[in-house]
């Protein structure tokens, strides 16, 4: 019996091991209508002057006139975050589980805890170029996070289908000008449905023994929302781009909640909330330097520079945070048509990554650093991203 018991214990610290993160509770300023990408995440976070690819459809609608064309058939992103270092240590420290779990520095490991796991897809249809962009997605995942009291942990289970569209369009301007300037608008909506529990860690391995019954016991969560994004950006000779965008205005979004999804499956009257996504301003440069005879070997490099939400303050104060932490600078290298490589730095924290291009699909890789706190540094939370895209 105490051998099962310890089997049990490791499986669920390995659980926590093999974790990402999604949304670490409902409130209105955690949710938001955004897909993972291993690409942006290498490169420093969403960049608003950056409109290439299919990222375009959550970073600034007006590139939809100059990105692509672009057509995404199914994409697996995976993600996993978490204190990943800490808690492989520990497991390969050689002491007992109950050892462990006595520790006060584990204890602390869990009470701060922030982990999980998400899957974007294999639902992942969109298009984006000529003027044009839309998509639907669909997302699942785990999430773990401290409930403040050693050993609790809350667990909560999600899955959120996005829905988006828009377009742009070009303004004129003078020829002699070499320049382009372009505006755009994006609909987008959101279904998120979410178990969540809170259990003693020893009992965790119960949610994964049977999640039926969690789902169908705990607290159940229906969230839906629906956001408007404007953006323009303007272009000069395809080297220099600067972009504006102004996400969720207005986004309003009801949140459902419910003793149980047997109570959802019995038409529990639920307890609504209903507020507005709070809104979004951000600004971006891209600078594109011509390399000369190096464009054999490198086919393009790109520099870019943002800062976002730039009226937390006034849009939602009681979530602002450190202006340091909305700054994010990205650099993205093509070697040879078939190898990109990445680097960036975001909330305070590197990032870095590499994207390998075949003839059926795109791999990418991303390492990077998320600040849960509202201060650089204070709590930190590491991640890892893998995507299979097929785009064409």
């Amino acid at each position: 019996m105490r051998t099962d018991r310890r089997t049990k214990y490791l499986f669920t610290l390995l659980l926590l091991l093999l974790s990402g993160s999604m949304l670490f509770g409902v409130t209105v300023n955690d949710l938001e209508i955004r897909i993972p990408s291993a690409r942006t995440a290498a490169i420093g976070g969403v960049h608003i002057a950056l409109a290439d690819d299919l990222t375009t459809l959550f970073s600034n609608p007006a590139g939809f006139r100059s990105a692509g064309p672009q057509l995404s058939l199914a994409e697996i992103t995976m993600g996993v975050s978490g204190p990943i270092f800490e808690i492989a240590s520990l497991m390969l420290s050689g002491k007992s589980t109950d050892d462990l779990l006595a520790d006060p520095d584990v204890q602390d490991l869990i009470k701060g805890i922030y982990a999980g796991l998400n899957l974007l897809g294999p639902i992942s249809f969109g298009y984006v170029g000529n003027g044009l962009g839309f998509g639907i997605f669909n997302e699942l995942g785990i999430s773990f996070s401290g409930a403040g009291t050693v050993p609790k942990v809350t667990t909560n289970i999600e899955e959120e289908f996005i829905f988006a569209g828009g377009y742009a369009f070009r303004i004129p301007l003078p020829q002699t000008w070499n320049s382009t300037f372009d505006a755009g608008i994006l609909l987008k909506a959101f279904i998120n449905t979410m178990s969540s529990t809170t259990k003693d860690i020893l009992d965790l391995m119960d949610v994964f023994s049977n999640p039926a019954a969690m789902i169908m016991n705990e607290p159940f969560f229906i969230s839906m929302g629906i956001g408007i994004d404007w953006g323009i950006l303007y272009s000069y000779k395809e080297v220099f781009s600067v972009g504006l965008v102004c996400r969720d205005l207005p986004s309003p979004v009801q949140i459902n909640e419910y003793s149980s999804f047997q109570g959802f499956l019995d038409d529990e009257q639920p307890v609504k909330t209903n507020d507005f996504l709070p809104i979004d301003l951000s600004f971006g440069i891209m600078y594109k330097p011509s390399l000369g005879n190096l464009e054999r070997y490198i086919n393009d490099l790109k520099l870019m520079l943002d800062y976002e939400d730039i009226l937390d303050f006034l849009t939602h104060s009681e979530s602002s945070t450190n202006p340091i932490l909305h700054v994010g600078f990205g650099c993205e290298l093509d070697v040879l048509q078939i190898l990109s490589l990445r680097a960036g730095f975001y909330q305070g924290l590197l990032s870095a990554g590499l994207g390998l291009h075949l003839s059926f699909f795109t791999f990418n890789m991303a390492m990077f650093g998320t600040e849960l706190s509202t201060e650089p540094g204070m709590r930190p939370v590491y991640n890892l991203l893998l995507g299979l895209e097929f785009r064409y």
